[in-house]
């Protein structure tokens, strides 16, 4: 399609994303079933049963040395799919090979990041542990638990972080519901009364 005055140019691709993507495919072709590469939020998605082998690879690979898991988060989609599904999202980055004046010119998004993205049944979010790969991921991996519901399987321990342990439900799933009061205390939701 050729460009015209009304069709914007489509965003250049980040070259540390397309770089992470060609080594994946490279690795593990089947394990890749989705990517954008362009815009501020580049994004890599893999199946989840490969999910373990991408971050390792991701992280030992001479080129890419993604040795930071940043942030862990977790998304409620619950019109996607049968019964909706949770996206995991792995923000990393490295902290041996940091980017040149060259990439940050080029690249829209302007800071060495790879997000990698996982895909799950709502009724079954369970998503393997990063935690032998990045000790740091630990309170990342409580946290998208405690709010979102996320199973982390393979892990000795998984407790909430922020709110209770009794407390009901995963306050950032889209069907959560207040509650009226929590051990006989009236709780005033963030709207008012």
């Amino acid at each position: 399609m050729a460009e015209t005055a009304d069709t914007p140019a489509a965003p250049p691709s980040d070259p540390l994303t397309e770089r992470a993507l060609d080594v994946l495919r490279t690795a593990h072709p089947e394990a890749v079933v989705a990517s954008e590469l362009g815009g501020r939020h580049p994004w890599i998605q893999v199946r989840v049963e490969d999910l373990r082998a991408a971050c390792r690879l991701l992280r030992d690979h001479d080129e890419l040395r993604m040795d930071c898991c940043h942030l862990i988060s977790g998304v409620d989609w619950p019109e996607a799919g049968e019964g909706g599904e949770i996206e995991v999202v792995y923000h990393l980055c490295s902290f041996q090979i940091l980017p040149d004046d060259a990439y940050r010119k080029r690249a829209e998004k302007n800071d060495p990041w790879v997000a990698l993205k996982v895909r799950v049944p709502r009724e079954k979010p369970e998503v393997p542990t990063v935690l032998d790969i990045w000790t740091g991921a630990d309170w990342h991996e409580r946290e998208t638990w405690d709010l979102v519901g996320v199973r982390f399987t393979g892990r000795r321990e998984l407790r909430r972080i922020l709110l209770p342990d009794d407390w009901p439900g995963h306050p950032l799933r889209k069907d959560w519901e207040y509650p009226a009061s929590y051990h006989g205390v009236p709780i005033i939701p963030p709207e008012g009364l």
